[in-house]
């Protein structure tokens, strides 16, 4: 077990004193970087044969990995406040500070990343002329950029050899996703859960199913969000499609029940940067919501209620990936492995808050709370009980991904969805 020479502290909550924290990143820019055309970012041409079954993919990942060595070495590159800080010099990772006594690897780690498409934007050229991009890991979104990624040859096959943690303790639900089939290219970072959130003294009573946004007596006081990729895909459970094998009859479908949403005027504000304070505040009974929203919320003295519908909730990930181009590959994967570590993942999760792809991190948060004192020791036995940060396997079993959309399939979503909330 790594040994960690400085305490840690949950995030702090408010504004980060260098920028946007990664959760309110996903409220303000997640669904303009989502939703924007692939076709703004396409690269004619320039697509590559992706390897399909065992054998094309073991192929790949050969070619890659044969001959490469450890070179010492990790630059990596995240969003801002996306993994544990020293409470005491907020530049400092204790975990990564771990992980080079324990491999001899120094890491340069930067915190660049605002947002999928500006930084797709960003490091594309270099991709495009096979050039590296500076960075041998970096965080993706699981968002239509990380087909992007995929399908232009830019991620590097992924050796799992080399990944006995991840296999071992990677949570089921974090593996196999639609956008990554057997984790080919990533493995998850942190992930979240979208439902509803909801106030029981306004509302109430339970709520406990999708339909329940369409009850009059929440009239004008329901917040949905101005994102075509959330609420299509939310749409899409409400009546009883699962989002990753839809088609487009069942957007047309999902769309109308937004639709009747917005026209029977329960619909208060469709907005992604605003909806917590609202809940907060009770101009919003309930709301479309991310799960770490609610936790964040109750931490500081809120009473709302998080609800993965009986229809089912949307599980997303932003994933470590190693660039095609990344100078230190090796390092790159050593790293992705150590963080499967549980009591890697724990000291991570009680920092960032978010939803953890490694389950038996749950125990190392419940022992490190009972050797706690204080504010401390209260966050953290929230934190170790807590659905939102450990989903059970029920809720897991109603949790579903996001649509894949190739980019004709995106144009006709976008043109489905997005008037709904721009009208």
């Amino acid at each position: 077990m790594p040994e960690y020479s400085t305490p840690f502290a949950p995030r702090r909550r408010g504004p980060a004193p260098h920028g946007c924290t990664r959760r309110g990143l996903l409220r303000a820019a997640l669904g303009a970087a989502a939703l924007a055309p692939l076709a703004a970012c396409s690269v004619p041409g320039a697509r590559v044969h992706v390897p399909t079954g065992e054998a094309e993919i073991a192929a790949a990942v050969s070619d890659f990995w044969t001959g490469k060595k450890g070179s010492g070495k990790l630059d990596f590159v995240n969003y801002t406040q996306y993994i544990d800080v020293d409470p005491a010099d907020q530049s400092r990772h204790p975990t990564l500070d771990a992980f080079t006594r324990a491999s001899g690897i120094e890491v340069a780690y930067s915190e660049l990343i605002d947002d999928s498409a500006s930084w797709f934007g960003r490091i594309q050229p270099e991709f495009a002329s096979g050039q590296g991009i500076g960075y041998d890991l970096m965080v993706v979104g699981g968002d239509s950029y990380l087909t992007k990624y995929i399908q232009l040859g830019y991620l590097a096959p992924l050796d799992h050899s080399r990944l006995p943690h991840f296999a071992q303790y990677g949570g089921a639900a974090f593996k196999n996703s639609s956008f990554d089939p057997g984790n080919v290219y990533t493995v998850p970072w942190q992930s979240g859960m979208t439902g509803i959130g909801y106030d029981p003294a306004q509302v109430g009573r339970e709520i406990t199913s999708w339909q329940d946004l369409l009850d009059p007596k929440l009239r004008g006081r329901v917040g949905m969000w101005n994102d075509a990729v959330q609420m299509g895909n939310i749409a899409l459970l409400a009546v009883g499609v699962d989002p990753e094998t839809s088609t487009p009859a069942d957007w047309r479908k999902a769309a109308a029940w937004l639709r009747g949403q917005r026209d029977a005027g329960m619909v208060r504000s469709y907005s992604t940067a605003t909806y917590q304070s609202s809940l907060q505040r009770g101009d919003l009974a309930a709301s479309l919501v991310y799960s770490g929203d609610v936790f964040q919320a109750n931490q500081s003295g809120s009473a709302l209620e998080f609800v993965i519908p009986e229809e089912g909730g949307l599980l997303w990930t932003d994933n470590l990936c190693i660039p095609s181009t990344a100078a230190h590959p090796v390092d790159a994967l050593t790293y992705m492995d150590y963080a499967y570590r549980p009591e890697v993942a724990a000291r991570i999760s009680e920092t960032v808050q978010f939803v953890c792809p490694v389950p038996d991190a749950q125990a190392v948060v419940a022992r490190d709370a009972a050797a706690a004192t204080g504010e401390r020791r209260t966050v953290l036995e929230a934190l170790s009980t807590s659905p939102l940060v450990f989903p059970t396997e029920a809720d897991e079993a109603r949790l579903r991904h996001l649509r894949v959309l190739d980019e004709e399939e995106e144009k006709q979503w976008n043109a489905l969805f997005e008037p709904i909330y721009q009208a």
